[in-house]
């Protein structure tokens, strides 16, 4: 259907996959080694999925025993044609942040996180809002995002700070503002581009979004390479 987002269109090459016969040393140290990764998929011997295994399972199991000991059994996978809106909450419903993508065959050709997922179901239910700003834009009304500009102060909608504008986005054809980068790294930079309809007001040097900082570090880094 017209404007719907399937798994296809978010799924990423399957990297967090473990097999059920490897040890939990070896699932920990692999979770430990990236924060972000709360879950593995687990594989049999053919890398067919058969479960998951998660970050708490395993901080409470025997350290000598395998992956297959903890392994959740029938976790979903999702197919490459679902649309989003039909698997949005099996992540939540089995405590994982990713579900391994199958073909028809039941062979792994992706996997879909929960990043890549939070991420287009705020960008699709602000669609209708982003709409309104454009809308206003083009009948000379000033929205709040055309107020913000490099170095302001970025708050959440609990008042918590998130970071730092680093960047204002517009789109080439038209000149209509569509994004604001973020830096919010204390130390090292870390950015986040965030859809300009999520910007709430402008108060002085201070822009307040309609999201917290939890959502915000799930949209993309706009130099994933730097």
């Amino acid at each position: 259907m017209t404007g719907q987002t399937h798994v296809r269109d978010v799924m990423v090459e399957m990297t967090q996959a473990i097999r059920s016969s490897q040890t939990l040393v070896a699932a920990r140290q692999r979770m430990q080694g990236d924060m972000r990764v709360k879950s593995l998929v687990v594989v049999d011997d053919n890398d067919r999925p058969i479960g998951a295994v998660r970050y708490n399972d395993i901080s409470t199991a025997e350290a000598g025993g395998t992956v297959g000991a903890v392994t959740v059994a029938g976790v979903p996978t999702v197919t490459p044609d679902q649309a989003l809106s039909e698997v949005s909450g099996l992540m939540t419903e089995y405590d994982v942040d990713r579900l391994a993508v199958v073909d028809s065959s039941g062979a792994i050709v992706g996997e879909l996180t929960r990043s890549a997922l939070s991420h287009a179901e705020i960008v699709g239910s602000s669609a209708t809002q982003m709409r309104e700003t454009l809308s206003d834009a083009d009948a000379g009304i000033q929205t709040p995002v055309y107020q913000v500009h490099q170095d302001m102060t970025v708050v959440g909608s609990d008042g918590s700070k998130i970071g730092k504008v680093k960047n204002v986005l517009s789109d080439s054809l038209s000149g209509s503002l569509t994004h604001i980068v973020i830096d919010t790294g204390l130390v090292f930079s870390h950015e986040h581009m965030v859809p300009a309809d999520l910007v709430d007001a402008v108060n002085g040097d201070e822009v307040r979004l309609k999201v917290v900082k939890s959502d915000i570090e799930a949209l993309p880094d706009p130099n994933p390479e730097a």
